[in-house]
């Protein structure tokens, strides 16, 4: 006959553990659901303050001139790429340079296509910029591409669905996918960069058939002229300035758009936070009031054992064992269901919610996760410390009378 293995206190937990499987998985859960929690919510919060970062750092420009009437149009291609197109006299872009406490000067050429097999490969929007000039989409692209859009060629941001080195078709004009941007969370995301020689050409094919206004000057025409402030100079005041100066244009601050999403962003992280403790806080509440109740119904069973030998230590011990076991086990469960809701359908929340959405990358990912789980795990040990020392208090004898 083998010998069987000595009833530790690891074993002894593990053996009431399993022999009461219902009350385990409902101990189980009540963590798994705290651990979700935690971990969704700490993602979530990492994400949306990841967005909100992205597009501060794809503004690029303190200011946007715009055709009046198009500020919101311009704002949706910043946010959510929506194709639009819109037009008026480069020109301005002169008028603009010489206001005092304008620092650099880019204009940028906007044309939505379709997405028909007869006209355009995919509906997007293109975004035609100035190498001369530009300082707001080049140092991007130069991360990635360590050279210059050549004629013919486009970058795509990343989701539009064409992969490097194939071809794309604007208005029949044919040009080859260079390379694909990282991912931003902003409408960047659902556009395509061109040069603006090459963008222009575009247009002029699209004006053939009718898509753009023949009143259009395409060689003349920008749709926006984007405008660093010199140091030294206050946004606000530049504004002022411009608007003064310039009749008949829309103007966009960075700051408006970003203070705007900041706001709703901070709602946003309030709000899972506010949850996240909440569920945290009553997860305590709740697993301590099931301890209780439980080490209640267990008095005759931990005297049996003292009976036999245990020693008040040990009492407690198999307690907070129990306790550290079922927590262990919520607390994997419920990250790895946070991690299968999460991360797959990031992108579909964040375009609920409306906010740039940014998944962490692996090495944040991991922090996040560590940190779930320890307060997961410690929310046990923590919840049935009362009923470990209550039953390690408890005098044998009179437990064992009760109920004579």
């Amino acid at each position: 006959m083998g010998r069987r293995p000595p009833l530790t206190t690891a074993r002894v937990a593990y053996n009431n553990l399993c022999g009461k499987p219902g009350r385990a998985a409902a101990l189980v859960m009540v963590v798994a659901i705290m651990a979700f929690a935690f971990f969704g919510g700490a993602v979530l919060s990492q994400s949306l303050d990841n967005g909100i970062r992205s597009l501060e750092a794809r503004l690029g420009a303190d200011i946007a001139i715009v055709p009046p009437g198009s500020e919101a149009d311009y704002q949706n291609i910043i946010l959510a790429g929506s194709p639009v197109g819109f037009y008026f006299d480069k020109g301005i872009a002169a008028q603009v340079a010489a206001i005092e406490g304008v620092g650099q000067v880019t204009t940028q050429f906007y044309l939505a296509t379709l997405g028909n097999a007869g006209c355009c490969s995919v509906k997007t929007q293109i975004v035609g910029i100035d190498y001369g000039t530009d300082f707001v989409v080049m140092p991007w692209i130069a991360r990635l591409l360590h050279r210059r859009i050549g004629a013919g060629e486009v970058i795509v941001g990343s989701n539009v669905a064409i992969d490097p080195g194939n071809t794309v078709t604007f208005f029949g004009y044919m040009l080859t996918v260079a390379a694909r941007l990282e991912r931003t969370a902003t409408g960047m995301d659902y556009t395509v960069f061109v040069d603006m020689g090459t963008a222009r050409e575009i247009a002029w094919a699209a004006q053939a058939v009718g898509y753009i206004c023949s009143t259009v000057y395409i060689n003349n025409a920008a749709s926006t002229i984007l405008v660093n402030v010199a140091q030294g100079y206050e946004i606000s005041d530049v504004l002022r300035r411009i608007r003064r100066s310039v009749p008949n244009i829309g103007l966009v601050a960075s700051y408006g758009i970003y203070s705007s999403i900041a706001a709703n962003l901070r709602f946003f992280t309030r709000m899972i936070d506010t949850i996240t403790v909440a569920l945290g806080i009553l997860a305590v509440l709740v697993l301590a009031v099931l301890f209780s109740l439980i080490a209640g119904g267990r008095k005759k069973e931990f005297a049996v054992l003292r009976i036999l030998g245990a020693t008040r230590k040990k009492l407690a011990g198999i307690v907070l064992t129990e306790a550290l076991d079922l927590s262990l086990c919520g607390a994997v469960l419920g990250s790895v269901l946070a991690a299968i809701v999460v991360f797959p359908f990031g992108r579909i929340i964040g375009t609920q919610m409306g906010m740039p959405f940014l998944l962490p990358g692996v090495s944040d990912s991991l922090v996040l996760l560590a940190f779930a789980l320890v307060m997961s795990i410690a929310v046990g040990p923590v919840s049935s410390a009362y009923s470990a020392y209550k039953i390690s208090r408890a005098e044998t004898y009179a437990t064992m009378r009760e109920g004579e």
